[in-house]
């Protein structure tokens, strides 16, 4: 690249920053049909179908001119913003075959200097903010995933076969803010949010198939507690995926552990075998079933899949 053409990319850079920057500037807009499609680009992943622009910079340009998005990242210095769009372009790069590798260190770096922000409004910003905030992330989030070759470059885990993989971001304090499932498609990958925000970290993901063929995720988190931790308890939580065409449904969850018994300090053990949840002691690295309490169980039954109690 020549010097002018840094320059002029620098330049382009500049100009998208500042139409997209935090300031409070970008309105609501106020027509029915385009309040619309704004409260359709507010939708978590999953439920916002993802888009396939061929053009990724215009398209995030886009979203901050007429649906209000706003890049949010917790830094004065205009270059923490700009990197955001420098990954875009990357990103834009890699996909129309200007560049050989996914750009995964300069994706994840944006996605968390955004999610970082977003940990900071969940709690001390105006739901405004946050939601303006949150479309530019989630859907970045998307076309991240959309566009990577492999699901580790986009996860902080993966199950067992390497198909499917957990990403989790947290408010400042060690709270869970977000937690998503990234999952293969015949069109690539995608990804869909898990639970509520502020509620939910997937600490698990199993890959099941019941003997009619059908494809699940059960993304759980057991509900160990680590004593040591004052802030955060991690809650029980079980979200059971199954695959309906590109789209990954909730067809079962569980998020109350009301089959432990009364003031329980154990820990809740999963068997991935027998689909069975029990409450346990531990004795060394031996957990031992508590005598005469509940066991929660896993039915698979397609979208009938339930939970149960015994």
């Amino acid at each position: 690249m020549t010097k002018i053409q840094s320059i002029l990319l620098f330049a382009l850079i500049v100009v998208t920053f500042a139409a997209c920057r935090n300031d409070g500037n970008n309105q609501r807009v106020s027509d029915g049909q385009d309040e619309a499609a704004a409260q359709d680009a507010r939708l978590a992943p999953g439920e916002y179908r993802t888009d396939e622009p061929d053009d990724l910079t215009a398209y995030f340009q886009t979203l901050c001119s007429e649906w209000g998005a706003v890049v949010a990242v917790h830094s004065s210095d205009p270059q923490d913003s700009l990197a955001i769009w420098n990954a875009i372009r990357l990103l834009d790069d890699y996909a129309a075959g200007r560049r050989e590798f996914y750009p995964a260190d300069e994706v994840r770096g944006a996605l968390d200097a955004l999610a970082f922000d977003l940990g900071y409004w969940f709690n001390h910003g105006s739901e405004v903010d946050t939601n303006r905030a949150e479309i530019f992330f989630f859907r970045f989030l998307e076309q991240a995933v959309r566009l990577s070759p492999q699901v580790d470059f986009v996860t902080d885990f993966h199950c067992a076969d390497g198909t499917a993989g957990i990403l989790n971001y947290h408010e400042w304090s060690p709270n869970p803010l977000y937690s998503f499932l990234v999952y293969p498609t015949a069109n690539g990958l995608r990804v869909s949010k898990i639970g509520e925000t502020g509620d939910t970290k997937i600490e698990k993901l199993f890959r099941l198939s019941d003997d009619d063929g059908n494809d699940y995720y059960l993304c759980s988190n057991n509900g160990t507690v680590d004593g040591s931790d004052i802030i955060y308890n991690v809650a029980f939580r079980q979200f059971l995926f199954m695959r309906d065409g590109d789209k990954m449904d909730v067809v079962a969850n569980y998020t109350k552990p009301d089959f432990t018994p009364d003031e329980f300090e154990g820990r809740i053990v999963f068997n991935p075998r027998l689909l069975q949840w029990d409450c346990c002691t531990q004795k060394g690295n031996t957990f031992i079933r508590i005598e005469n309490s509940h066991s929660l169980h896993l039915i698979l039954d397609g979208k009938k899949s339930r939970f149960t109690i015994s």
